[in-house]
């Protein structure tokens, strides 16, 4: 899969420098499975100087890099975003009482999240840390209807972050960024198959507990 990226996802970034991190970031986010990380490694690779000092790729790294990549990447999220926030509500309210969901204990967590500043904090990591899968966090965030506003400023600055690691760490590698792209992107996929099975278990847990109940309500 990375070598089928490199194909395409090169000579984009290399023709169109921060705009091109810009665009790949937000296709990232809503319709390819391209890892942010794979992208952002790249860029900086591509786009900072390896001749240059240290101090100055710093400063490169913030308008060919930084900037575009978490602006892509929270441009990007507020698809996802929008779609579970408008999407999440009907859905749970028709079909999770079937597994135990309700919508009143979704209000609770959004509610918790709205009066803590801890969450901001968790929001902020989950979007820093390039193994977190984007997908599940703007999935989450939008479910719980947590703050556009709020939620698009957070990821954009936590999504800037990731961006600022990457891209240095992209050009300290130089050409060995793909090897280091492609362990990431395997670890990221561990982490969503990890976050899908415990929801498959919570999901048939519930199920066979409604189930339980359902069948002592008939014997008795």
């Amino acid at each position: 899969m990375i070598t089928d990226l490199i194909t395409y996802i090169t000579p984009f970034i290399q023709q169109h420098g921060a705009w091109g991190v810009f665009v790949i970031s937000v296709i990232e986010e809503v319709i390819a499975p391209i890892p942010s990380s794979f992208a952002l490694l790249g860029a900086g690779f591509f786009l900072l100087p390896s001749y240059d000092s240290f101090s100055s790729v710093l400063l490169q790294s913030i308008w060919k890099v930084v900037i575009p990549g978490g602006l892509g990447l929270a441009v990007g999220s507020m698809f996802i975003y929008a779609l579970v926030y408008l999407e999440g509500e009907p859905i749970i309210r028709k079909y999770g009482k079937w597994f135990g969901i309700h919508w009143s204990d979704v209000e609770k967590i959004n509610s918790k999240m709205k009066r803590g500043k801890a969450e901001e904090w968790i929001l902020f990591g989950l979007r820093a840390l390039p193994i977190v899968p984007n997908i599940a966090v703007s999935a989450m965030c939008g479910l719980i209807k947590y703050p556009a506003k709020k939620y698009f400023v957070i990821t954009f600055f936590g999504s800037a972050l990731r961006a600022f690691l990457m891209g240095i760490l992209g050009w300290s590698l130089g050409e060995a960024y793909v090897i280091y792209a492609s362990q990431i992107e395997e670890f990221g996929a561990y982490v969503l198959y990890g976050f899908i099975g415990i929801c498959l278990i919570w999901v048939g847990y519930f199920f066979i507990q409604k189930m339980r109940k359902k069948r002592r309500k008939n014997e008795g």
